[in-house]
Protein backbone atom coordinates (compact mmCIF):
# COMPACT_ATOMS: atom_id res chain seq x y z
CA UNK A 1 0.00 0.00 0.00
CA UNK A 2 0.98 3.60 -0.51
CA UNK A 3 2.81 4.99 2.50
CA UNK A 4 0.89 7.98 3.87
CA UNK A 5 0.94 10.03 7.05
CA UNK A 6 -1.70 11.59 9.24
CA UNK A 7 -1.27 15.28 10.06
CA UNK A 8 0.25 14.41 13.43
CA UNK A 9 2.62 11.77 12.10
CA UNK A 10 3.77 14.04 9.28
CA UNK A 11 4.40 16.85 11.76
CA UNK A 12 6.43 14.48 13.96
CA UNK A 13 8.58 13.43 11.01
CA UNK A 14 9.42 17.06 10.27
CA UNK A 15 9.60 18.25 13.87
CA UNK A 16 6.93 20.91 13.41
CA UNK A 17 3.55 21.60 15.03
CA UNK A 18 0.50 19.86 13.51
CA UNK A 19 -1.13 23.26 12.98
CA UNK A 20 1.77 24.18 10.72
CA UNK A 21 1.07 21.13 8.56
CA UNK A 22 -2.64 21.98 8.47
CA UNK A 23 -1.73 25.50 7.31
CA UNK A 24 0.42 24.06 4.51
CA UNK A 25 -2.52 21.93 3.42
CA UNK A 26 -4.91 24.88 3.39
CA UNK A 27 -2.46 26.94 1.36
CA UNK A 28 -1.84 24.04 -1.07
CA UNK A 29 1.84 23.98 -0.20
CA UNK A 30 1.73 20.19 0.13
CA UNK A 31 -0.31 17.51 -1.61
CA UNK A 32 -2.73 15.38 0.35
CA UNK A 33 -5.81 13.22 0.03
CA UNK A 34 -8.73 12.59 2.36
CA UNK A 35 -10.03 9.37 3.88
CA UNK A 36 -13.75 8.50 3.61
CA UNK A 37 -14.05 10.03 7.08
CA UNK A 38 -12.55 13.32 5.88
CA UNK A 39 -9.12 13.02 7.51
CA UNK A 40 -6.10 14.30 5.61
CA UNK A 41 -3.44 11.84 4.50
CA UNK A 42 -0.10 13.03 3.14
CA UNK A 43 2.01 10.81 0.82
CA UNK A 44 5.60 9.88 1.57
CA UNK A 45 6.71 11.72 -1.57
CA UNK A 46 5.85 15.02 0.14
CA UNK A 47 8.12 14.11 3.04
CA UNK A 48 10.88 13.30 0.56
CA UNK A 49 10.36 16.64 -1.16
CA UNK A 50 10.47 18.68 2.03
CA UNK A 51 13.40 16.87 3.62
CA UNK A 52 15.46 16.61 0.45
CA UNK A 53 15.44 12.83 0.67
CA UNK A 54 16.86 11.48 -2.60
CA UNK A 55 14.19 10.57 -5.12
CA UNK A 56 14.21 7.32 -7.06
CA UNK A 57 16.72 7.16 -9.86
CA UNK A 58 14.90 6.94 -13.16
CA UNK A 59 18.00 5.52 -14.85
CA UNK A 60 17.38 2.37 -12.80
CA UNK A 61 14.35 0.58 -14.18
CA UNK A 62 12.13 -2.46 -13.91
CA UNK A 63 10.46 -4.05 -16.93
CA UNK A 64 7.04 -5.70 -17.05
CA UNK A 65 5.66 -7.92 -19.80
CA UNK A 66 2.42 -9.87 -20.16
CA UNK A 67 0.71 -12.22 -22.59
CA UNK A 68 -2.83 -13.50 -22.22
CA UNK A 69 -2.17 -17.22 -22.61
CA UNK A 70 0.39 -19.99 -22.84
CA UNK A 71 -0.02 -20.18 -26.63
CA UNK A 72 1.28 -16.62 -26.94
CA UNK A 73 4.11 -17.45 -24.59
CA UNK A 74 5.05 -20.51 -26.63
CA UNK A 75 4.93 -18.42 -29.79
CA UNK A 76 7.58 -16.17 -28.28
CA UNK A 77 5.42 -13.09 -27.66
CA UNK A 78 6.52 -12.80 -24.03
CA UNK A 79 10.20 -13.08 -24.90
CA UNK A 80 9.79 -10.49 -27.67
CA UNK A 81 8.28 -8.03 -25.20
CA UNK A 82 11.09 -8.60 -22.70
CA UNK A 83 13.72 -8.26 -25.43
CA UNK A 84 12.12 -5.07 -26.74
CA UNK A 85 12.03 -3.55 -23.25
CA UNK A 86 15.60 -4.62 -22.54
CA UNK A 87 16.82 -3.07 -25.78
CA UNK A 88 14.91 0.15 -25.06
CA UNK A 89 16.47 0.40 -21.60
CA UNK A 90 19.98 -0.25 -22.88
CA UNK A 91 19.57 2.28 -25.70
CA UNK A 92 18.75 4.91 -23.07
CA UNK A 93 21.63 3.91 -20.83
CA UNK A 94 19.33 2.59 -18.10
CA UNK A 95 20.17 -0.37 -15.88
CA UNK A 96 17.52 -3.05 -15.40
CA UNK A 97 17.07 -3.84 -11.71
CA UNK A 98 14.02 -6.13 -11.88
CA UNK A 99 12.03 -8.09 -14.45
CA UNK A 100 8.37 -9.01 -13.96
CA UNK A 101 6.10 -10.99 -16.26
CA UNK A 102 2.70 -12.65 -16.31
CA UNK A 103 0.71 -15.10 -18.40
CA UNK A 104 -2.93 -14.11 -17.98
CA UNK A 105 -5.68 -11.68 -18.85
CA UNK A 106 -5.22 -7.97 -18.34
CA UNK A 107 -8.53 -8.11 -16.46
CA UNK A 108 -7.08 -10.46 -13.86
CA UNK A 109 -6.32 -8.49 -10.69
CA UNK A 110 -4.44 -11.38 -9.08
CA UNK A 111 -1.45 -11.65 -11.40
CA UNK A 112 1.65 -12.82 -9.59
CA UNK A 113 4.10 -10.64 -11.50
CA UNK A 114 2.05 -7.46 -11.18
CA UNK A 115 1.42 -8.06 -7.48
CA UNK A 116 5.13 -8.64 -6.92
CA UNK A 117 5.90 -5.36 -8.69
CA UNK A 118 3.45 -3.52 -6.42
CA UNK A 119 4.76 -5.27 -3.31
CA UNK A 120 8.32 -4.28 -4.22
CA UNK A 121 7.44 -0.66 -5.00
CA UNK A 122 8.01 0.81 -1.54
CA UNK A 123 11.56 -0.50 -1.15
CA UNK A 124 12.59 -0.86 -4.80
CA UNK A 125 15.82 0.73 -6.00
CA UNK A 126 14.40 1.71 -9.39
CA UNK A 127 12.42 4.81 -10.30
CA UNK A 128 10.87 3.72 -13.56
CA UNK A 129 8.79 0.80 -14.89
CA UNK A 130 8.89 0.04 -18.62
CA UNK A 131 6.02 -1.61 -20.52
CA UNK A 132 5.50 -2.06 -24.25
CA UNK A 133 1.85 -0.94 -24.20
CA UNK A 134 -0.48 0.36 -21.49
CA UNK A 135 -2.70 -2.72 -21.66
CA UNK A 136 0.25 -5.00 -20.89
CA UNK A 137 0.13 -3.61 -17.36
CA UNK A 138 -3.65 -3.57 -17.03
CA UNK A 139 -6.67 -3.53 -19.32
CA UNK A 140 -8.48 -0.98 -17.14
CA UNK A 141 -7.37 1.34 -14.36
CA UNK A 142 -3.96 2.28 -15.77
CA UNK A 143 -4.22 5.77 -14.27
CA UNK A 144 -4.80 4.32 -10.80
CA UNK A 145 -1.65 2.21 -11.05
CA UNK A 146 0.22 5.22 -12.38
CA UNK A 147 -0.84 7.30 -9.37
CA UNK A 148 -0.08 4.48 -6.94
CA UNK A 149 3.47 4.02 -8.21
CA UNK A 150 3.96 7.77 -8.33
CA UNK A 151 3.41 7.84 -4.57
CA UNK A 152 6.60 5.78 -4.30
CA UNK A 153 8.49 8.01 -6.73
CA UNK A 154 8.19 5.51 -9.58
CA UNK A 155 7.05 6.55 -13.05
CA UNK A 156 5.68 4.33 -15.81
CA UNK A 157 7.14 4.62 -19.29
CA UNK A 158 5.12 3.14 -22.18
CA UNK A 159 7.52 2.63 -25.05
CA UNK A 160 4.85 2.25 -27.77
CA UNK A 161 2.11 4.87 -27.87
CA UNK A 162 0.10 3.26 -30.67
CA UNK A 163 -2.38 0.42 -30.09
CA UNK A 164 -0.95 -3.08 -30.15
CA UNK A 165 -2.10 -4.41 -33.52
CA UNK A 166 -1.49 -8.03 -32.45
CA UNK A 167 -3.84 -7.87 -29.47
CA UNK A 168 -7.14 -8.44 -31.33
CA UNK A 169 -7.66 -12.00 -30.06
CA UNK A 170 -6.90 -10.94 -26.50
CA UNK A 171 -9.35 -8.02 -26.73
CA UNK A 172 -12.06 -10.41 -27.92
CA UNK A 173 -11.36 -12.77 -25.01
CA UNK A 174 -11.50 -9.88 -22.54
CA UNK A 175 -14.75 -8.62 -24.06
CA UNK A 176 -16.35 -12.06 -23.73
CA UNK A 177 -15.16 -12.32 -20.13
CA UNK A 178 -16.79 -8.98 -19.32
CA UNK A 179 -20.04 -9.91 -21.05
CA UNK A 180 -20.12 -13.28 -19.29
CA UNK A 181 -19.45 -11.66 -15.93
CA UNK A 182 -22.13 -8.96 -16.22
CA UNK A 183 -24.69 -11.35 -17.73
CA UNK A 184 -23.98 -13.79 -14.92
CA UNK A 185 -24.61 -11.11 -12.30
CA UNK A 186 -27.86 -10.10 -14.01
CA UNK A 187 -29.28 -13.54 -14.80
CA UNK A 188 -27.21 -16.05 -12.83
CA UNK A 189 -24.00 -17.77 -13.88
CA UNK A 190 -25.80 -20.95 -14.96
CA UNK A 191 -28.81 -19.37 -16.64
CA UNK A 192 -29.64 -20.10 -20.26
CA UNK A 193 -30.12 -16.38 -20.92
CA UNK A 194 -26.53 -15.67 -19.88
CA UNK A 195 -25.35 -18.40 -22.23
CA UNK A 196 -27.39 -16.99 -25.14
CA UNK A 197 -26.05 -13.48 -24.58
CA UNK A 198 -22.44 -14.67 -24.57
CA UNK A 199 -23.00 -16.82 -27.67
CA UNK A 200 -24.66 -13.89 -29.48
CA UNK A 201 -21.78 -11.52 -28.74
CA UNK A 202 -19.23 -14.17 -29.70
CA UNK A 203 -21.07 -14.80 -32.98
CA UNK A 204 -21.18 -11.07 -33.80
CA UNK A 205 -17.47 -10.68 -33.12
CA UNK A 206 -16.61 -13.65 -35.33
CA UNK A 207 -18.82 -12.22 -38.10
CA UNK A 208 -16.93 -8.92 -38.03
CA UNK A 209 -13.51 -10.57 -38.30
Amino acid sequence: MTKVYSIGAFADELGVHPETVKKWCREDQISYSRTPGGHRRIPHTELQRLTGEPSRRTDKVAIYARVSGHTQKQDGDLDRQLNSLTEYAHNHGWSIENKYSDVGSGLNENRRGLNKLLDDAETADYGRVLVTYQDRLTRFGFTYLERLLDQYGIEITVINEETDKTAHEELVDDLLQLVASFAGKLYGMRSSKRKRIVETVESEVETDE
